[in-house]
């Protein structure tokens, strides 16, 4: 299969097929996975002779995914690998080993990079994760590029599992990182002069909090191992959007999904809703970031992850039900939610 063709007048542009259009796109040139194995269009791909690995990737570039100006090196290279961590929460499974990449502009401050390897030391320790490796290069701006192995639980957990009839459950609740980079791009939370910001002290410790579920996200990692143990069918992290990782879990089955609850909002987020101009309640179903656990399971099965979870201080909440999939319904690019490519 060509990835071109001569007759175009105008060119596409890669904001035509949006991210995950490209991941189709490149996906349709690289085989089919043996048996055994499972390749792109998951969290993480699984793979080894006995397919009890898991290996993922992920990256974060500066003026796309951060800024300098309001999230420290040490962020950085925390997000890095924390943002991989959540991927191999969502299979069930636990991270082992990791190598990064970096790429920057020569005239990079040594300090800046040597927050960034503070960042990624924290996170390493705080999952346990032997970094082994990695490269460096020149580029026009810094990017952090972390890929990482992960072991498979006793129960694997696939997008694809879900069945007609099951519910859609998410754990803690959503919107208060979209609610952080808000107040961080308005200079009402992180690093700078704090004068301008004329907030009450408990609002100003609110705005830390919300800065922090951006800059530093907590993957679920014991969350979605307890979730594997209790039988849930498929499993996604709410990294780019409640809306958007419903439709990616449902679409990887060939399956639908309609919204049956409250979706769970941030306090926080809802604290300074006047602050950032938005809704609450639109960040919860939109914003991305959260690093939340989206699943599917048998109504039957909701009390037992309640039950696993509870004892981890973490609230599952009932928020749709999947079914079979209608003419009418969206795709998941008509959906609003995070996708790198797309002009927005």
């Amino acid at each position: 299969m060509a990835l071109t063709s001569t007759s175009e007048t105008h060119p596409r542009r890669v904001s035509e097929l949006g991210e995950f259009g490209l991941i189709e796109r490149f996906a349709s040139l690289l085989g089919t996975a043996p048996e055994g194995e499972v390749w792109a269009g998951d969290d993480a791909a699984v793979v080894g002779i006995d397919g009890g690995t898991l290996f993922t990737t992920d990256v974060l570039v500066e003026g796309v995914d951060f800024e300098l100006a309001w999230a420290s090196g040490v962020d950085v290279g925390w997000k890095a690998i924390a943002e991989n961590v959540s991927d191999i929460a969502a299979m069930g499974g636990r991270p082992t080993h990791a190598v990064v990449s970096l790429a920057l502009p020569a005239s990079t401050p040594v300090s800046v990079t040597d927050a960034i390897g503070e960042g990624l030391v924290e996170a390493k320790e705080r999952w346990d994760i032997a970094v082994v490796g990695g490269d460096v290069s020149r580029a026009s701006e810094i990017s952090v590029t972390v890929a990482m192995l992960g072991r498979c639980g006793p129960q694997l957990v696939l997008r694809s599992g879900a069945k007609v009839g099951d519910v859609l459950c998410v754990t803690g609740s959503l919107g208060g990182a979209a609610a952080g980079l808000q107040l961080l791009r308005r200079g009402l939370a992180g690093p700078g002069p704090t004068e301008g910001r004329h907030v009450s002290p408990e609002l100003a410790e609110t705005c830390v909090r919300l800065a922090g579920r951006q800059l530093r996200p907590q993957p679920r990692t014991e969350e979605g191992e307890a979730l594997a143990e209790v039988g849930v069918h498929a499993m996604i992290d709410i990294s780019d959007g409640l809306l958007a990782d419903a439709g990616h879990l449902v679409d990887s089955g060939g399956l639908a999904w309609s919204l049956t609850g409250e979706v769970p909002v941030d306090p926080d987020a809802i604290a300074v809703a006047s602050l950032i101009a938005a809704d609450p309640a639109e960040l919860a179903r939109t914003g991305g970031e959260d690093f939340e656990l989206l699943f599917a399971c048998e109504p039957a099965t909701v009390d037992a992850a309640r039950e696993a979870l509870r004892r981890l201080g973490t609230a599952v909440t009932v928020v749709g039900e999947v079914r079979e999939r209608r003419e009418d319904d969206d795709t998941v690019e008509d959906v609003q939610g995070w996708d790198h490519l797309r002009d927005r």
